[in-house]
């Protein structure tokens, strides 16, 4: 639990020096305090340590919190070259991103239902807030307000489900849940309640649908580099908690929940899909394709094999690298226009080659292009799916990927376009240029030595 601790203690430290206006200071100690969190977090490899009942820290929640530290790390440094002439609040969006990153930590370990709750609940506070960050700024404020409603609403079906299967069992711990679920032959129709409606409530926080309603209108309206954040590191935390509660609770019971999953699975990712294409705004384009890839990611929770938990985290941490690279491109560009359309992509290639290197290698990941890391993270969740017989599901998910190749293609396309007036020049700093960087380089490592990241979270 070192890391938790540090985790916590390095967001306050942050908030302190922002109270003392030591700005120069926030990114290095921000950065700094999550390495150290990193390693804390590696050291405890093996150990399994069950924190008071409450708090399983295993393989699998050691290697979801080093991926969403590595991930923020990089959004850190992307968001200090967006924020580059920002006078104030800078030091507050820092550590909210960073409490955001305790509620997910808690939310990938718990072993209690009430620290799942605690964990949901410290994860969306912190956003609800980043999401109207640019106070000034009418959709941003939108995007806050409908976060908060919605996710409020969500919040209620999680606690109203965890309540009926508190009165059931007597008790939070999943230990107890599960063998109550898996040695009644006749659940009563109140636990099978609870169990559908923490399903809802996952739903809702990964935005899948039906319960995507709010991810566009969200993503859209909130700073991008929050947006970036939400679509990685949170939905990261979403999925992985949503796993391991069916997978440690579910497994014996899957009449009760599966053809309400792979509905919702299917749907996700067709009306993605299908919607991303309808798009000619930037942003909202990936903010759709982040709905898509909540459905692919159901498909290993719906197989719950000794494959899944592997796949979710190797899809995860290809899709986390690409769609930041993405997010980068798109934050540098847009600094001329906050509603970025994909025609004006165009001219990027003869602008900045190298930024336009990120916009390809992470468009064709995200389209699961080989050798690509998206790619062999599609074909592992396929794989995952087919060996607990979900054919059809599959051949869904692969007729989605089809037409997510249409969407993605545009602003590459847009980009190597030099017709018409040029675009302006784009300063970039340092720190944004490692990121993309960084991120093309780990994308084709991923893709090329798809083995590093495979078997992990491992035993």
């Amino acid at each position: 639990m070192s890391t938790l601790v540090l985790l916590s203690l390095l967001g306050f430290l942050v908030l302190f020096l922002g109270a003392f206006d030591q700005k120069k200071l926030l990114l290095p100690v921000a950065i700094l305090g999550l390495v150290a969190a990193f390693f804390t977090n590696a050291l405890d490899w093996g150990t399994n340590h069950l924190w008071y009942g409450m708090m399983l820290y295993d393989n699998y929640a050691i290697s979801f919190v080093g991926l969403m530290i590595v991930t923020l790390i990089l959004i850190l440094l992307i968001a200090s070259y967006q924020f580059r002439n920002e006078d104030s609040h800078i030091a507050d969006i820092y550590a909210l991103m960073i409490f955001v990153l305790v509620g997910a930590l808690v939310m990938t370990s718990y072993s209690s239902l009430v620290m799942l709750f605690v964990g949901i609940e410290i994860l969306s506070i912190a956003l609800y807030i980043l999401a109207g960050s640019r106070r000034t700024n009418l959709a941003s404020n939108e995007a806050s307000l409908k976060y908060f409603l919605m996710g409020a609403f969500a919040s209620g079906f999680l606690l109203f489900g965890i309540t009926l299967m508190y009165g059931v069992t007597g008790s939070f711990d999943l230990a107890v849940i599960s063998d109550y679920a898996n040695g009644t032959d006749n659940l009563p129709i109140i636990f099978t309640t609870g169990v559908i409606l923490i399903l809802i409530g996952f739903a809702f926080k990964i935005g899948a649908v039906p319960f995507h309603f709010w991810t566009p209108d969200v993503y859209q309206g909130a700073p991008t580099i929050i947006t970036a954040f939400m679509a990685t590191v949170v939905k990261t935390a979403g999925i992985a908690a949503f796993y391991r509660l069916f997978d440690t609770c579910f497994s014996g019971i899957d009449g009760v929940w599966y053809n309400i999953l792979w509905a919702i699975a299917a749907a996700t990712i067709l009306l993605g899909n299908i919607s991303a294409v309808m798009q000619n705004e930037a942003k909202r384009m990936l903010a759709w394709s982040s709905v898509a890839h909540a459905g692919y990611l159901l498909l290993p929770v719906l197989a719950l094999n000794e494959l899944s938990s592997s796949s979710i985290f190797y899809y995860t941490a290809a899709y986390s690298v690409a769609s930041v690279t993405a997010f980068g491109v798109l934050i540098a560009i847009s600094q001329f226009n906050n509603d970025l359309q994909i025609d004006q992509y165009k001219g990027l290639a003869k602008n900045k080659p190298m930024m336009t290197l990120a916009l390809v290698v992470s468009m064709f990941s995200l389209a699961g292009i080989p050798p690509l890391a998206g790619f062999f993270g599609k074909y592992f969740v396929f794989v995952t799916a087919m060996e607990s017989n979900l054919n059809i599901a599959v051949m869904v998910a692969i007729a989605g990927s089809l037409i997510g190749v249409y969407y993605y293609f545009r602003p590459v396309i847009y980009a190597f376009n030099n017709e018409g007036q040029p675009m302006e020049r784009i300063a970039t700093s340092w720190t944004f240029n490692f990121v993309l960087a960084l991120g093309v380089f780990l994308t084709l490592l991923l893709g090329i030595f798809p083995d590093l990241l495979s078997n992990l979270p491992g035993n």
